[in-house]
């Protein structure tokens, strides 16, 4: 389970691993980085007949960077996920997005990663009506877990609002529920037409995809199933996908 850190305690923890870093450490890193590096090639050689799909030109991020994130978010990333955007960071999504699940496409700039709980557009408000209809399967029950903190606020704050006469609930000023630290954290966009999403749950490390206008939530899973999808998509759809790729 990832866990949720001030900024003092990011800064400690920077400080105390560049003092010393054991040959383990080292090898451990060096072969988490060779692992994501793979799985990028994977993709990337999937998508040889679409170089504009591809992002072998797009370089990664340092630790530096991915800790001043950290700490502005107040969270630490998964580590699969800080390997990944160490090797590619993401890009901004081609044109209005695309529909074929592809991470070297989809995957934001670390930079523009942001919480799903303060996104705009009610998107937050949906999710949370869902996981709490008992006969609602448009959300994957696993989000329960995954949110649980804002989604306990979020009951917690409607059974408040209800024990109060004339007071009706608005997530808005919910103020303990927009107190909490994220735990659900917006990586990537698909098309724009369906308001597409990917979700990286900070605790579990799964992602998910998040589809606005249905409204509907599927589970990826890891990084790894991101690119595995992405690789079926790039063999299955190869004329439509290189077709574009010629207009672009």
């Amino acid at each position: 389970m990832a866990t949720i850190e001030s900024n003092d305690s990011v800064a400690s923890r920077t400080r105390s691993k560049s003092k010393t870093i054991s040959a383990d450490e080292k090898d451990e890193q060096t072969y988490s980085i060779n692992l994501a590096t793979t799985l990028w090639d994977k993709l990337n050689n999937a998508l040889e007949y679409a170089p504009k799909f591809q992002n072998k030109s797009i370089p990664g991020v340092d630790e530096e960077t991915i800790q001043r994130i950290e700490a502005k978010l107040g969270i630490t990333l998964p580590k699969e996920i800080r390997d990944v955007v160490k090797v590619h960071d993401g890009r901004d999504h081609i044109n209005y997005g695309f529909s074929y699940r592809l991470a070297t496409t989809d995957l934001l700039p670390i930079k523009k990663w942001r919480p799903y709980e303060k996104e705009g557009e009610g998107c937050i408000d949906t999710l949370l009506e869902c996981l709490t209809d008992e006969n609602d399967c448009c959300a994957t029950k696993k989000l329960c877990n995954d949110a649980k903190n804002h989604l306990k606020a979020y009951m917690d704050g409607i059974a408040n609002a209800a024990r109060q006469t004339n007071t009706n609930y608005e997530l808005a000023n919910d103020k303990a529920f927009h107190a909490l630290p994220c735990e659900l954290l917006i990586i990537g966009e698909g098309m724009d037409d369906y308001v597409e999403q990917y979700i990286l749950s900070i605790r579990s490390g799964q992602i998910y995809l998040a589809v606005h206008n249905i409204p509907e939530w599927t589970l990826i899973g890891t990084f790894a199933d991101w690119i595995e999808m992405g690789v079926k998509n790039a063999v299955d759809d190869q004329k439509d996908i290189q077709e574009q790729n010629d207009d672009i």
